[in-house]
């Protein structure tokens, strides 16, 4: 009887730690509410640009001013941190207990996004290019900016999220791959209009495509 105690305590204890691991790690669990395919995983570089459609009306509102026809409302950059996949990007105190830049596991991402939302793409650059990138973005999220609820993007102590982008990418090249998008935008703020540029990105994966 004693055996049969200890072997039904062992089995326990490892359906416990692996519920554990699979539902409750927040940097190993399986993506409950949003999934991407073995085959789109195996597609994912470091450096890819990662579109989402949040929830809540302002995300709504958001769709509802850009110019381009993708229906999405906030971007991230794709990162390797401690073996897993994390993003980069600029969230407000809002929606996020860290206000403005920041590291967030790529499973949160994912499953804080509207279904059928997720559109990947990837600079159409060099690698040593994407790679001053990513560097500039590890840089933005170790000493982390405040989120830039004025939307003013004449001040480069704070962003929002296409914001940052803008700021990095002009740091990086030399030159602004957004200038011009304003001219079109009534908003006065960089949408998401840019990463739709086919002399910039091309689409790694589209889920908007199945709706």
């Amino acid at each position: 009887m004693r055996l049969i105690f200890i072997l039904l305590s062992i089995i326990l204890i490892a359906i416990s730690f692996l519920y554990y691991k699979v539902f409750l790690d927040p940097e190993n669990m399986k993506s409950v509410y949003y999934h991407l395919s073995p085959t789109e995983i195996c597609k994912l570089k470091e450096g890819d640009i990662v579109l989402r459609r949040g929830y809540g009306m302002f995300s709504d509102g958001i769709v509802e001013v850009q110019n381009g026809k993708l229906e999405a409302t906030h971007c991230a950059i794709l990162v390797v941190k401690n073996k897993t996949w994390q993003v980069i990007h600029a969230l407000s105190s809002s929606v996020s207990p860290v206000d403005g830049t920041q590291y967030q596991s790529f499973r949160t991402f994912l499953n804080e996004s509207k279904p059928n939302s997720i559109v990947v793409v990837r600079f159409n650059s060099s690698k040593d290019t994407i790679s001053s990138i990513v560097k500039t973005m590890e840089y933005y999220a170790k000493n982390t900016k405040p989120f830039d609820h004025d939307f003013n993007k004449q001040d480069t102590s704070k962003f929002y999220c296409s914001e940052l982008f803008q700021h990095v990418f002009k740091k990086v090249l030399s030159k602004d791959i957004f200038e011009g998008q304003l001219d079109s935008n009534s908003t006065g703020i960089y949408d998401l209009t840019t990463f739709q540029d086919k002399r910039y990105f091309n689409e790694i994966i589209n889920h908007q495509k199945r709706n």
